[in-house]
């Protein structure tokens, strides 16, 4: 029997489960991404406004290690992906490693895959099926970005690129994922580890633009997120990198099928360590287990909202020069601002976190 023997029928088994998800993520990625385009062309109409924009936003190190630099400030397309770019692309790539998890190790954990093992399904299928759905999505995710963005008025090239580039990030994300499904027992630990992965990969992305002078700014070329960002979509136009990221897929999802040949059905590279062998007090209560399953998510939450709140303060002196115009003005005032522009930016900012939490 072929190891890849009943991978269409796991793709459509996949793709039934997630009939619901998928759309829906990748609505709410297309929607938010086109947008926030759409936002940024009205609210800096003149290319003025811009440069007075983007000098300030490239000088703010809590900005430049969020969302990178903007690389043309007199380029509307730049300046419009500056910000949802990002968090588009890094949503993407996290959605991808999850979707793989979800039908591999997830799969495996529950019993189901070991149900459909006793049918036509060679070795490999259900990895080749998962990845093959994340992929999908991933390229969807771009094409559809790059459709909305086109719908906005933006240049073509850039806008291909960025469909392009946010595919390719996306690919790299289901590699990530296709790896932790060997090398952990649980689906929430592989999940976890992919996750943890791709915020390593933005954290030395964020510690490269945000240093001081550039001086470590060569610690951009070690992360998947600085190669996209090396693009440049509608600032330059670059195609080469796009090379660097998809050859990383390609020897993440080979070093993925040599582990898923070298350990057991169900079992994993690194076993899961023993627990207490009295257990603790606090697990004796449904409180307590819920705690002890999610304390790590949450920790995770917790700081990732402590360092937007010191971005959003760092950024709330000088909110007011790089939206002094009458169009930041009078967003802002339909946003229900009408007072002070730091006080309605914080104010619509926390509004997005709190949707973030929910």
């Amino acid at each position: 029997m072929s190891s890849l023997a009943g991978t269409r029928a796991l793709v459509r088994l996949a793709l039934r489960r997630d009939r619901v998800i998928l759309p829906v993520f990748l609505g709410v990625v297309v929607s938010m991404v086109a947008s926030g385009a759409a936002a940024t062309i009205a609210l800096y109409p003149d290319a003025a406004s811009r440069i007075q924009a983007v000098t300030l936003i490239n000088s703010a190190a809590s900005t430049l290690a969020m969302y990178g630099p903007i690389h043309d400030p007199s380029s509307i397309g730049a300046v419009s992906i500056f910000k949802l770019g990002m968090m588009g692309v890094l949503a993407v790539a996290v959605f991808a490693a999850r979707i793989v998890v979800r039908h591999t190790r997830a799969e495996e954990e529950t019993g189901r895959l070991e149900l459909l093992g006793a049918a036509v399904v060679g070795r490999r299928a259900p990895l080749t099926a998962g990845v093959m759905v994340a992929v999908g999505a991933s390229v969807i995710a771009g094409l559809f970005s790059a459709v909305g963005l086109l719908g906005t008025g933006l240049a073509g090239p850039g806008s291909v690129l960025f469909g392009a580039g946010m595919a390719a990030v996306g690919i790299v994300g289901a590699a990530f994922g296709a790896v932790a499904a060997q090398v952990t027992m649980s689906a929430r630990a592989a999940a976890g580890l992919a996750t943890a992965a791709i915020a390593v990969a933005y954290a030395i992305r964020g510690v490269a633009d945000a240093a001081s002078g550039g001086a470590f700014a060569w610690l951009s070329w070690s992360s998947p997120l600085g190669w996209w960002q090396e693009i440049r979509p509608y600032a330059g136009d670059r195609t080469w990198p796009l090379a660097l990221l998809l050859g990383l897929a390609v020897v993440l999802l080979a070093a993925a099928y040599s582990l898923a040949t070298r350990r057991d059905f169900a079992g994993s590279l690194v076993a899961d360590r023993a627990g207490r062998a009295g257990g603790a007090w606090w697990l004796r209560s449904p409180l307590g287990l819920v705690w002890r399953l999610q304390r790590g998510s949450f920790g995770i939450w917790v700081g990732t909202f402590a360092v937007v709140g010191v971005v959003f303060g760092s950024l709330s002196g000088s909110v007011g020069n790089f939206l002094d115009n009458t169009a930041a003005r009078e967003l802002f005032d339909k946003l229900g601002g009408a007072g002070r522009l730091t006080d309605a930016f914080l104010s619509v900012e926390m509004v997005f976190v709190g949707i973030a939490a929910a």
